[in-house]
């Protein structure tokens, strides 16, 4: 019975595999939210998040997660995890195709793992998640199906599209975020090196999730044990260990690094390893780095102080965005433009709100169908970094549309109803006449009003002094009280030099704008038959 667990595993995985790159792959927002939701049900530290986030719908998957882990060691990082998973596929790959020289994979660095295991809850005691956004399992693999598995998959659309019986149709890209990229790409790269060489050594050295559940895996039930009365020594276990936590000379499994993937109890010839259960006691676990590997030391000392620099780091650089309150929103004597802070989409409430929740997993960049959701870089300060903001150059944010508060798996971005959608005011509406195409060249324009879905610009009748000849041109007026920020006046806008004429400056707490006024007709409405 214990040697189909393989198998299962197997299936599972790819079930989910498949589920969160589908996610991550709806480019048209044809995917009902409920859906993606339902395959990030389980993803532990989204669901943690969401779970202690007010305003949302409580999520209990990482309990179910936590109590998965008690019976039966670390099955997340074996069948849910996606970068898991992910690593899994490289290995597999390496091993079908790959040199045919035997894979001996690394043990993990305990001091390492465990240093940053002890760091990442500190920084969450100082109110920041700076680096579960950049260690956390799931959030790197969002930039990664975001910004380099997305682009690779629309390429190969629009290749397709050019065969006409496959009913395919040409799509647009998504704007390229240098940010994006590099963190995604960056992750891809290491975590794909350290597979194909090492086995799971990211999930046991690094990832922070791996080491909390290996860490409870000494609780587990049912453990990956060697029965010593019938054990031959072979080896073939430890051969195909992706852990490299079964040490057959003493014939014992490390719980806390064993990944639950049971590739060991298939190969046994003699069924001496598989699942026992255990009573729930705690087991003292002696570091396993040994005389050969003492020039590891060094490494896993230099990587503490410099997690340690990192901490420090955060909490000095870790700035609140610049952003006023005022529609001024400048200091004094700078220009506006370049002093506005960032945007942050509807249904964070706060900027401050959106960087304590948000590991940066980019699904809602990935689902946002104008793609006016961008990753930031230092837009929000250190602890912010690679957080969404709202990139007007890209485009607007759709005034009936809330999909990235639909997808948000963490409560960051909570989705609000459309009436309260319609009146969340971003940030406020500001103009530099001074830059208008009306005033600096004399041309007619309107595409700031034409855009505007709420009329908090409008154009007047404006002489221009420069061309006074012209004397049929208007020029924008604004009302910052029933502007939204939603950004379709600075998209729209054709002014270049220096910069838009027109743009939003953020708001640091998103309020209600006023509701437009309605326009009084003309003429008064009569039973009578008009004419």
């Amino acid at each position: 019975m214990q040697k189909h667990l393989k198998k299962g595993r197997v299936i599972f995985a790819l079930l989910f595999f498949i589920a969160v790159l589908v996610s991550f792959s709806d480019v048209k927002g044809n995917l009902p939210s409920g859906i993606q939701n339902t395959a990030l049900y389980l993803q532990f530290v989204p669901s943690a998040i969401k779970f202690f986030t007010p305003g949302t719908v409580l999520s209990i998957g990482f309990i179910v997660i936590i109590l998965m882990t008690l019976l039966g060691g670390r099955i997340y990082c074996s069948a849910i995890c996606p970068l898991g998973i992910l690593q899994d596929i490289v290995i597999y790959f390496r091993r079908r195709f790959g040199p045919k020289q035997r894979l001996r994979f690394k043990k993990a660095f305990n001091t390492l793992r465990y240093t940053i295991l002890g760091i990442t809850l500190v920084v969450i005691v100082f109110n920041s998640i700076l680096l579960l956004n950049l260690l956390e399992p799931y959030a790197v693999f969002g930039r990664i199906a975001t910004h380099i598995y997305q682009p690779v998959l629309l390429f190969i659309n629009n290749i397709l599209a050019y065969i006409p019986f496959l009913g395919l149709h040409q799509m647009e890209y998504s704007p390229f975020s240098l940010t994006g990229f590099i963190f995604g790409a960056g992750m891809l790269f290491l975590v794909t090196y350290l597979a194909k060489d090492y086995g799971r050594l990211y999930c046991n050295s690094v990832c922070p999730v791996g080491t909390f559940l290996g860490w409870l895996s000494k609780f587990s039930i049912f453990k990956i044990r060697i029965s010593k009365s019938t054990c031959t020594q072979c080896g073939k276990c430890q051969a195909v260990c992706k852990a490299n936590c079964i040490d057959i000379k003493n014939m014992e499994v490390d719980e806390t690094r064993c990944i639950s993937c049971y590739n060991c109890i298939p190969v046994c010839e003699v069924t001496s390893i598989g699942y026992n259960k255990h009573k729930l006691k705690p087991v003292t676990v002696n570091n396993p780095i040994t005389e050969p590997l003492k020039i590891k030391k060094g490494l896993e000392r230099r990587m503490f102080l410099t997690a340690t620099a990192g901490l420090i780091a955060t909490k000095a650089l870790a700035l609140p965005a610049k952003v006023s309150e005022k529609v001024a929103g400048a200091s004094a004597g700078k220009d506006p433009y370049y002093d506005r802070g960032p945007v942050a989409p509807p249904g964070v409430g706060n900027i401050q709100h959106l960087i304590d929740k948000c590991i940066a997993c980019h699904l809602c960049v990935s689902a946002c169908p104008t793609k006016v959701l961008q990753p930031s870089f230092l837009d929000y300060g250190l602890s912010g970094i690679n957080v969404p903001h709202m990139d007007y150059d890209a485009y607007f944010c759709n005034f009936d549309c809330h999909k990235c508060g639909e997808v948000c798996p963490t409560g960051a971005i909570i989705k609000l109803p459309k009436e309260e959608k319609h009146l969340t005011q971003l940030g406020k509406v500001f103009l530099q006449l001074e830059h208008c195409i009306v005033e600096s060249e004399g041309t007619a324009c309107g595409s700031c009003s034409e855009h505007c879905p709420t009329q908090a610009v409008k154009m007047v009748p404006y002489i221009n002094k420069r061309f006074p000849h012209k004397k049929e041109l208007t020029a924008p007026e604004i009302n910052p009280d029933i502007c939204i920020g939603c950004g379709a006046c600075e998209y729209a806008c054709p002014a270049t030099d220096p910069h838009k004429a027109i743009f939003v400056i953020a708001n640091q707490t998103h309020v209600l704008a006023e509701k437009p006024k309605q326009e009084k007709l003309e003429y008064e409405e009569t039973d009578e038959f008009p004419f």
